[in-house]
């Protein structure tokens, strides 16, 4: 059999990374740090990265984090991934960016907290590790009373401080890595692959743009 060479990226993160493996085993990896520009500085470690595949050699599949995270990092990742992957003649998919977060991987359940900006945060449960369901809107009364009723470690991809906390909730200021990410790709069975590369690789989007319209001409 071929070995099965894997590209991860994780780009929804400010401090990102990438890894290649084969057949499970990391053969290179890379980091870069970026807030804003992650369409520039992202293609000098993508391209140490490939630079790395033996000739001849060709990826078997792309894996993504997706978000919740920076959404234009995200976005960039998947249009890069996607490209590659067109290369390449492989698959591109979209995992969940909370599921490279080791500490969510180790429990058996764990949560994803964020600020979902204009008054609103998120909660999203795993199992396992993985994502169960799409994240969920609060409003923050309602949020902080979901949050303290919630078992296992809960993580962030920003300051806990903009979730308004009460003293006593333990919230840890995480970030997601591309070699985790690998972990929670090879942990799905084959069916679960297969079933994830069937969906096209979406940022995630928290909610929908706020958008002033403009007032009618007098």
């Amino acid at each position: 059999m071929s070995p099965q060479w894997i590209l991860v990226l994780e780009t929804s993160v400010i401090d990102a990374s990438l890894v290649l493996a084969c057949d499970g085993e990391i053969n290179a990896r890379a980091n870069f740090t970026s807030e804003r520009s992650q369409e520039v500085d992202l293609f000098p470690p993508l391209q140490e990265i490939l630079a790395s595949l033996p000739s001849g050699e060709r990826l078997s599949s792309i894996v993504i984090g997706t978000g919740p995270g920076s959404y234009n990092g995200a976005r960039v990742g998947i249009a890069t991934a996607q490209a590659i992957a067109q290369t390449h003649n492989c698959s591109v998919a979209g995992l969940c960016s909370f599921e490279g977060v080791r500490q969510l991987r180790d429990a058996p359940i764990s949560w994803a907290v964020g600020d979902a900006r204009r008054g609103s945060f998120f909660l999203m449960e795993l199992i396992e590790g993985k994502t169960s369901s799409a994240p969920e809107l609060l409003e923050h009364s309602e949020f902080l009373s979901r949050l303290s009723s919630c078992d296992g470690p809960i993580a962030t991809f920003e300051n806990p401080d903009r979730l308004k906390l009460p003293k006593g909730h333990q919230v840890v200021e995480s970030a997601a890595a591309a070699e985790t990410l690998l972990d929670a790709w090879l942990a799905r069975s084959p069916s679960e692959q297969k079933a994830i590369q069937k969906i096209p690789a979406e940022a995630f989007y928290l909610r929908p743009p706020h958008i002033t319209k403009a007032k009618p001409k007098s």
